[in-house]
């Protein structure tokens, strides 16, 4: 098999996928413009986010954590989560998820 290469312009989410010929995991591009934020959400998966640019907090579990460029964050499965930008440029993350979490 060759690899996937596949850049965020121009692509939808999942960027790599299923489609792929990817078993396991999905990775995501998600921006949050300036004051936007993820759906207040739980689901049974845990799953990983790399803040690529940005600031803002995780709100994980009722407590408030500050994540900025260059974080790594793992999101335990469970677990009542949500990403806001709290700054005034965009918040971009990528993130992986198992694969059932677009099943």
């Amino acid at each position: 098999m060759e690899p996937v290469i596949r850049n965020e312009e121009g692509s939808s989410n999942p960027l790599l996928g299923p489609g792929d010929g990817v078993l396991n995991y999905v990775m995501l591009m998600v921006k949050h413009a300036p004051g936007e934020s993820s759906p207040d959400h739980t689901h049974p998966w845990e799953h990983q986010a790399y803040i690529t640019e940005g600031s803002g907090v995780l709100v994980c579990g009722g407590n408030e954590y500050p994540i900025t460029t260059g974080d790594a964050v793992l999101v335990p499965g469970g677990v009542r989560h949500q990403f806001i930008n709290t700054g005034d440029v965009p918040l971009h993350r990528v993130t992986v998820n198992p694969i059932e979490s677009i099943q």
